[in-house]
């Protein structure tokens, strides 16, 4: 008996061992592994939340060594913080303007920067709200005076779709009377989430937006020559390798194609 409960020890003692020597393994594995996984971070301007956090399942799905860190805010707000010292590998812009303005910083170089896709605007209205599509401008203005509510706006004086909105405005000769009538918020997706939840009546957000929302619908689409391109530049902010393959990776016409249920278009 005693015998017999000695061996039992000892294969007790050799599984502790090998279970332990397991486990360790497993451990030295796993932080291996983690040692050589390299991260990036992206900036993008919310608009581009979605699209940008299926490609990178998409690039991650390919390979497992980069991983791709987003961060979604409105692109000035970006801006400003690569220009106190944030670091991201790769910027992505909701208008031409906030890029240049890196370039001239010497924060973002030529050699590293393409356009990557079109938007468009458009005028919302909550799906409960019984508006129907306006014909031309002059029924829209009447619309907007009509309203009991303010128009929701991006900030017209910073965040793109803002300056995109205020700019058809000017042009279509019907700022001057609504001037005074429209809420501004710090992002375009805030903009549309007052139109979401009804709490105003009309805004003006990117066609992306409201076709990303099952609570707005479209009344009016804005032609672009009312304002300049809404143009989505893309750019690696330095030349490490695995920065340069994701930009790739970005630009590629398989995953551009995968943009457009989303309503973007295709730069040609």
């Amino acid at each position: 008996m005693l015998v017999f409960s000695k061996l039992i020890i000892k294969k007790y003692k050799i599984c502790k061992i090998l279970f332990i020597s397991l486990a360790v393994f497993i451990m030295t594995f796993s932080l291996s592994s983690k040692s050589h996984e390299k991260i990036l971070l992206l900036y993008a301007p919310i608009s581009l939340s979605e699209v940008i956090k299926e490609l990178i399942n998409s690039y991650e799905n390919l390979q497992n060594n980069i991983k791709i860190k987003p961060v979604f805010m409105g692109t000035s707000q970006l801006v400003m913080q690569v220009k106190n010292g944030a670091s991201p590998d790769i910027f992505i812009s909701a208008n031409v303007e906030w890029m240049d303005y890196l370039e001239r910083k010497k924060i973002v170089s030529k050699k590293f920067r393409k356009d990557f896709l079109y938007n468009s605007l458009v005028v919302i209205t909550n799906k409960k709200n019984s508006v129907n599509e306006f014909i031309n401008i002059k029924e829209l203005e009447n619309a907007f005076l009509k309203s009991k509510t303010k128009i929701s706006l991006a900030m017209t004086n910073s965040i793109p779709a803002g300056i995109y909105a205020k700019e058809f405005l000017e042009n279509a000769g019907i700022w001057q009377n609504i001037k005074k009538k429209y809420v501004e918020s710090t992002n375009v997706r805030t903009a549309l989430n007052y139109v979401s939840r009804n709490e105003l009546e009309f805004g003006i957000v990117y066609k992306t937006e409201a076709i990303g929302s099952s609570k707005v619908k479209i009344v009016y689409s804005i032609k672009g020559e009312k304002h300049k391109k809404i143009i989505y530049p893309i750019a690696a902010l330095n030349e490490k390798k695995e920065t340069i393959e994701v930009y790739d990776f970005l630009l590629d016409n398989r995953s551009l194609s995968k943009t457009l249920k989303w309503g973007f278009e295709i730069l040609k």
